[in-house]
C-alpha cells in the first residue's frame, strides 16, 4: 500500500530530465512537464527560469536611512602652464656669479610667496609647505619669509638625512615631476594636507604645467584659483623671490 502510494506521487519524468533537473539542483516539484500527461522532459529542464526572489523595498530603504552618513571630501583641481624663460636666464646669470639655485628652490619660495599674497589663504595657519622627497616629505614652516639661500640650505639637509615630516602640519605639499610629455590630469592630497602642487617641467625646460589639487573645505574655489595665479605670477617675474 505505502508503495503504491509512493509510486503515485513519484513525478512523471524522463531519466535524463531527473539527471539534469538533479545536476542543476533542481526539485522536479518546480518543473513543468510539457510531455504527454504533464511528464518532465529535458527540454523542461533547460528552458526553466527561476522566479526572482521579490524585494523588499522599504526594509532596504530604511537601512539606508539608519545608516551614518558621511560625506565625501569636496576637491577641486587647477592647471597652469608657467614659463620659465624669465627664471632660467636669471638662475643662469647668479650662477655665473657662484650663487646656485634649482627650480625647488623657487617653488618653495615662490609657493610661501603665494600664500602671503593670498588672503584667502590666510586661514591655513601659517601656510608651511612640505616638500615631497622619496618616500618621506620635508617641511619648511617660514617659506613665505626666509630667504631663498636659507631655504636652499635647509632643503639640502634634508635630502642629507632621513627625517620624515609627513606628521608635521602644512598646508601644502609640493611635488616636482621628472622633465616628461606626460602630466598628471588629477592627484589625490597627502594625509593632512588641505593643498597638493604637482609641477612637471617640459623637456626643453622652457616651460612647466602645473597641478593643485585642493581641498574646498579648507580652502574655497576662488582662493585656491588665486593662490595658483600668485604662484605663477611670481614665478614668470621672479626678481621679486630674490629679494
Amino acid at each position: 500500500m505505502n508503495m503504491a502510494v509512493g509510486q503515485s506521487q513519484r513525478l512523471a519524468a524522463s531519466p535524463y530530465a531527473r539527471r539534469l533537473a538533479r545536476e542543476r539542483g533542481l526539485p522536479l516539484e518546480t518543473l513543468r512537464g510539457s510531455g504527454p500527461g504533464g511528464r518532465i522532459l529535458a527540454a523542461d529542464v533547460q528552458g526553466f527560469v527561476p522566479v526572482p526572489t521579490p524585494v523588499d523595498l522599504p526594509d532596504i530603504v530604511a537601512r539606508t536611512a539608519a545608516a551614518p552618513y558621511v560625506a565625501a571630501p569636496r576637491m577641486a583641481a587647477f592647471a597652469a602652464s608657467l614659463a620659465l624663460g624669465a627664471l632660467r636666464d636669471l638662475l643662469a646669470a647668479l650662477e655665473s656669479t657662484g650663487k646656485v639655485f634649482v627650480i625647488d628652490d623657487v617653488l618653495l619660495r615662490a609657493a610661501g610667496h603665494a600664500f602671503a599674497e593670498t588672503p584667502g589663504a590666510a586661514k591655513l595657519g601659517g601656510a608651511p609647505v612640505a616638500l615631497e622627497l622619496a618616500g618621506r616629505q620635508a617641511v619648511f614652516t617660514a617659506a613665505s619669509r626666509v630667504t631663498l639661500t636659507s631655504l636652499r640650505s635647509t632643503r639640502l639637509a634634508a635630502l642629507a638625512d632621513d627625517n620624515d615630516d609627513a606628521q608635521k602640519p602644512a598646508a601644502l605639499s609640493l611635488r616636482l615631476l621628472p622633465a616628461s610629455d606626460i602630466r598628471p590630469l588629477m592627484m589625490p592630497l597627502l594625509p593632512g594636507r588641505a593643498m597638493r602642487l604637482t609641477v612637471c617641467v617640459a623637456t626643453g625646460g622652457d616651460h612647466a604645467e602645473c597641478l593643485l589639487t585642493t581641498d574646498t573645505a579648507s580652502l574655497d574655489e576662488a582662493a585656491a584659483a588665486a593662490w595658483l595665479a600668485a604662484l605663477k605670477s611670481a614665478i614668470e617675474h621672479p626678481l621679486r623671490l630674490f629679494v
